[in-house]
């Protein structure tokens, strides 16, 4: 039950942190450039997936909505969010910016349930200009999960997809 409480209390303030994110960088978080680096770690456009996996994961541990927003494949991400308005009727007021922040921030929702700095990256899966890393990590009852981190190819980057697949058990 403590370690519940406690998640929940990261889930207020990450949530706050999110939100004075978006306001503080009123849109003006640099996603091109020639290299990503942190936590002693560099990513080029020679960078592998799962060497892109790692650098996320880092992220996700330290909860690092700067890097992570970096990460996102946003180009692919607009176009699946205009898919969705257009269905619906709606023209889409999203800006790059934003939809880097809404897919980082759905990684930190799906990744507070995993115990920090305990998961580890098992494989990647590469089909052209698409990548699936899986990793392995404990969730917040002691159990072993996977995780399935999908990328695409973006400007000659390994870019990371929305939607960080939860798959229980050791499938």
């Amino acid at each position: 039950m403590h370690i519940y409480i406690e998640q929940m209390g990261k889930f207020y303030k990450w949530i706050i942190n999110i939100f004075l994110l978006f306001l503080l960088c009123n849109g003006n978080i640099a996603i091109s450039e020639e290299k990503i680096a942190a936590y002693g770690l560099t990513l080029t456009t020679e960078s592998s997936p799962i060497e892109v996996a790692k650098l996320l994961v880092k992220g996700l541990d330290n909860e690092d909505k700067g890097l992570l927003t970096k990460l996102v494949a946003v180009k692919y991400e607009m176009k699946e969010m205009e898919k969705i308005f257009h269905k619906y009727g709606r023209k889409s007021n999203l800006t790059p910016e934003k939809v880097a922040i809404v897919v980082s921030s759905g990684w930190l929702a799906t990744y507070l349930s995993f115990q920090s700095g305990k998961t580890i990256l098992v494989k990647e899966k590469i089909e052209g200009n698409n990548a699936i890393v899986y990793a392995t990590g404990i969730n917040l009852k002691g159990e072993k999960q996977i995780l399935e981190i999908k990328m695409v190819r973006e400007d000659n980057w390994w870019k990371v997809q929305s939607g960080l697949k939860v798959i229980s058990g050791d499938n």
